[in-house]
């Protein structure tokens, strides 16, 4: 059925517009992820006059510090638990986590966190009840090919989504359109195989609405759109979201670029030039000589040359200042990403132990600040998933909490000597187990489940020891006094 366009507010309507919207961020979240993947070299125009050899130079110089500047955040960011209307246990709602353990979030959350690290933006769906995992699905997708419209009043709240991809085993490109309540599938054949469907070169570029056909239509079972955003370093102005590095790509560059210098330097310097000076031209015959023949490389050679001739060799470069500046930039990446330095150059860690704690200090303020807008967000997939599951009383996001691993890192010997210091002061265990020791809700169950199992057989090996010795005071054996 073909797609109307022209009805605003309709689905079609809807379709034409996100997918025009994510046909222009599609360049932008290429150039990002292409940052992260360290697919970008330095800033050197490619012209034909470029040899083989320097585009290799090229490639070789490639430093890939924004990964470095994504993961010392992703790496700090560790759902471990949910907490419910339904389950008032502080250790979190084991329905919850069955769902998230379902659909492999406890290794697949990465994916969405690093994601809008790199790019910005990250978004999740979240489907019907799954027969073969008894649970919602909840599926990590990637900005290039899911776009949300949001409420203009209430920033969180999605009015219209849209996903499309390549089916290439079936030949043709695919779209959803979430609407409140409602799910439409459009398709159309592929039109250049293996090619970039949002190439505007392709023969019918995927932003052209006019070349789709509905495929089918299906209700939800609730009044909303089942697609959750997670924004990274959002601003006021809604469809503003940065990727952590990208206001430092021209840092990122300049990195490249000097490194690129000092790669250059090295292999122009890795043989030393020579030079005969005052060395004649011709020989007694008027013959031209030939000198490539005369200075042959060989260990068994022997150069005759005149008596007045001088052999020069050029001198090596000193690559100190080119590695001290490309040092220098990488310190200048560190203090605007808050990225602690021993992430960046690996030998910066001799520094104090206080100067180490502030720049961990940086760190985790970050780490808190990108945790904060991830909780949001995976309150609502886990209240989306509940009202997929019927489950309202679960699903009601006010009493919905993500449970997070702290940022910090402490080694084992200080908590152990934090937990030993919050107990003497009051603190409970559990809590100790939980906020010093860094336990997950599920290790902490299992703690207490076998200290509970030890106190049980400390209190049957105490029974047995009085039965036998009659008082439990006595040595075994040893009757009392009639």
């Amino acid at each position: 059925m073909p797609i109307d366009v022209t009805e605003p507010g309709s689905p079609g309507w809807w379709f034409d517009r996100l997918l025009r919207r994510l046909a222009d961020r599609r360049a932008h979240y290429d150039r990002l992820d292409a940052y992260y993947d360290g697919r970008v070299g330095p800033p050197v125009p490619a012209a034909k006059s470029i040899s083989q050899a320097y585009q290799r130079l090229m490639r070789v110089s490639r430093t890939n510090f924004a990964e470095l500047v994504v993961e010392a955040v992703q790496e700090r960011m560790e759902v471990i638990g949910f907490r419910t209307g339904a389950a008032g246990d502080d250790l979190g709602d084991q329905e919850a986590m069955r769902i998230w353990q379902a659909n492999s979030l406890p290794a697949d959350s990465s994916l969405v966190h690093t994601a809008s690290l790199s790019m910005g933006m990250s978004y999740v769906i979240v489907g019907p009840v799954d027969e073969e995992i008894g649970a919602p699905v909840i599926t990590p997708e990637d900005p290039r090919e899911v776009i949300v419209e949001t409420d203009p009043v209430r920033r969180r709240k999605p009015v219209a989504a849209l996903k499309v991809f390549r089916d290439d085993a079936a030949g043709v490109d695919r779209a959803y359109v979430f609407v409140p309540g409602q799910l439409w599938r459009a398709v159309r054949a592929a039109p250049d195989a293996g090619a970039d469907p949002f190439d505007p070169a392709s023969s019918v570029p995927v932003m052209d609405a006019t070349s789709w056909d509905w495929e089918s239509a299906q209700l939800l079972p609730f009044e909303m759109v089942p697609v959750v955003g997670f924004p990274n370093r959002p601003k006021l102005n809604r469809q503003v979201t940065r990727g952590e590095f990208e206001a430092h790509l021209p840092l990122l560059d300049r990195i490249n670029y000097t490194v690129l210098q000092r790669v250059e330097i090295a292999t122009l310097q890795a043989f030393r030039q020579r030079a005969l000076r005052g060395g004649p031209t011709h020989d007694e015959h008027g013959n031209e000589i030939d000198y490539d023949d005369i200075f042959e490389s060989d260990p068994g050679a022997i150069w005759h040359i005149p008596e007045t001739a001088e052999l020069w060799e050029s001198g090596q470069v000193d690559l100190g200042p080119v590695r001290q500046a490309i040092r220098d930039d990488v310190q200048d990446l560190a203090a605007v990403t808050r990225t602690p330095l021993y992430y960046l150059i690996p030998d910066s860690s001799s520094g104090s132990a206080e100067g180490a704690a502030l720049a961990r200090e940086g760190l985790v303020f970050k780490a808190r600040s990108r945790i904060a807008e991830a909780s949001e967000a995976w309150r609502q997939v886990m209240s989306l998933a509940f009202l997929m599951a019927g489950d309202e009383e679960r699903a009601n996001r006010a009493a919905l909490e993500v449970i997070w691993a702290k940022p910090e890192r402490w080694s084992l010997s200080e908590r152990a000597d934090a937990a030993a210091k919050a107990m003497a002061g009051g603190l409970s265990r559990r809590e100790a187990l939980r906020t010093v020791w860094q336990f997950t809700p599920t290790q902490i169950e299992q703690i207490e489940a076998d200290l509970a199992a030890e106190a049980l057989m400390a209190q049957g090996a105490e029974a047995m020891a009085t039965l036998v010795t009659g008082s439990g005071t006595g040595t075994p054996g040893e009757q009392p006094a009639g």
